[in-house]
């Protein structure tokens, strides 16, 4: 571990000095010497400075996530001859619409070219088509639905250089970015911006993350704002090591800070680049009373490219083994939860008709329950084939925890919502009845039954 920390650091060390010494060459957009043909162009006009996003429908013929060497095309975006960012055509060979942010320009008359990117796509991938290029302009008029808030969050959304280790390889790609919104009593605002990876190379493992997380995706926040009378007084982000710490980098398009992925867990630095960077268009997420999983309920093509990585990566299996091995993520049931835990944890059990005994969350494993407080997910792995219908009930365990306390209990606890995927990975909710919060000393339990259809 420490060899590898140590290899680590100094990879990270020679990136930064790459970076120091290119900062301002690589901070602003940069003309491309000379342009593949492009499969697609679009000229906009603007009546004055203004955000901009991208919506592009596109798919990449004969490839898939799953397929080793014919994972993905990449496109090159690039605005008035100079690049903006790639795109990897993650969807495979159905057509589908990503969504970008380009930054932010001046008024007039700017075109926007996509081209294949031979370089960076698969082998066995190297074609894409483009029915559809489509500007968003980003701005407050009447027009749009867009607040003041979302304004200001749009324009500081971060772009991401790809983890050096990542590129070519396609795995642990930025799939969405989503933004929360929050003000405190003193009238100070945060917005936070957080990331969806297809999985994360190191960090959890895949095991503990559909127990304790339940999903095998990587969830991270990569950057924060705070504002107080429209200024901004304070800039933070998610460092190596998950330390928090002060945005002191560079920018592009306007005030986009430049981060890049520097761990293989997926944390950041505001001092490395690479050679390729994405900017998803940020979605707003009110997560007051739900998880940062529910934000991929919406978006049930990360479920599918979740699984089709962990396939690729030999990490699904009809008979797991180890804590890097699941089974297909369609076995599951997904349950989200709300408690506040006091020197104790929850797990979760899931009794299915016509089977003896129930099936746990964690595993019989300590380590695999939840010892955290608020709003929470987790999955139970089920015999194949088995269907929402079959399920009867879903049994709220609470344990001890290695945290220290006074009274050890899980408190205010409700079960929100249950779900399964269907063959497509479309999440489909289990139907729960009302019920009251309930608060379980250690060592109790708490059935729900499920109401048949």
């Amino acid at each position: 571990m420490k060899t590898k920390l140590s290899l680590f650091r100094l990879s990270l060390l020679l990136l930064t000095f790459v970076y120091s010494s290119t900062a301002t060459y690589i901070a602003a957009p940069q003309s491309i010497p000379q342009l593949p043909k492009p499969l697609a162009a679009e000229t906009f006009h603007l009546t004055e400075d203004m955000e901009v996003g991208l919506e592009i429908e596109a798919r990449s013929p004969h490839s898939a996530w799953i397929r080793r060497g014919a994972e993905a095309s990449a496109l090159l975006i690039s605005v008035d001859g100079k690049y903006n960012q790639d795109l990897l055509l993650w969807a495979g060979d159905e057509f589908f619409n990503y969504r970008v942010m380009l930054g932010r320009f001046p008024g007039g008359k700017h075109t926007i070219s996509v081209a294949l990117n031979t370089a960076r796509s698969a082998a066995g991938a190297r074609r894409a088509e483009v029915i559809s290029l489509r500007p968003v302009l980003l701005t407050t008029s009447r027009r749009a639905t867009i607040v003041d808030e979302d304004q200001m969050a749009l324009a500081h959304s971060p772009f991401l250089y790809a983890r050096a280790n990542t590129i070519d390889r396609f795995t642990d790609i930025p799939l969405l970015m989503y933004y929360e919104i929050l003000r405190d009593a003193g009238g100070v605002l945060t917005v936070r911006y957080t990331v969806i990876f297809t999985n994360e190379d190191g960090g959890t493992q895949t095991a503990p993350l559909m127990a304790r997380w339940g999903r095998a995706t990587d969830i991270e926040w990569v950057y924060q704002i705070r504002a107080h009378g429209g200024k901004i007084v304070e800039e933070t982000y998610q460092g190596v090591e998950h330390e928090t710490k002060v945005f002191t980098g560079h920018r592009t398009g306007g005030r986009h800070p430049l981060l890049a992925v520097a761990s293989d867990n997926n944390n950041f630095s505001d001092l490395a680049c690479s050679a390729v960077r994405f900017a998803p268009l940020p979605i707003r997420a009110r997560l007051e009373k739900a998880t940062r999983e529910s934000v991929m309920d919406m978006y049930p093509q990360t479920y599918r490219v979740m699984t089709e990585e962990l396939i690729r990566e030999k990490r699904i299996s009809d008979t797991p083994t180890d804590a890097n091995t699941i089974a297909d993520p369609r076995e599951y049931l997904y349950i989200e939860a709300v408690s506040e835990q006091e020197g104790a944890a929850l797990a979760f059990d899931v009794k299915v008709s016509g089977q003896a005994k129930p099936f746990a969350s964690d595993m019989g494993e300590p380590r695999l329950r939840i010892d955290r407080s608020g709003y929470f997910r987790t999955a139970v792995r089920l015999p194949k084939n088995v269907s929402s219908a079959e399920v009867e009930t879903i049994t709220a365990r609470c344990s001890v925890s290695s945290k220290p306390a006074g009274e050890r209990r899980c408190k205010h606890l409700k079960v929100v919502r249950a779900l399964m995927l269907d063959k497509n990975y479309v999440p489909r909710p289990l139907t729960l009845p009302t019920q009251p919060e309930s608060s379980l000393t250690a060592g109790e339990t708490k059935v729900f039954k499920l109401a048949q259809p």
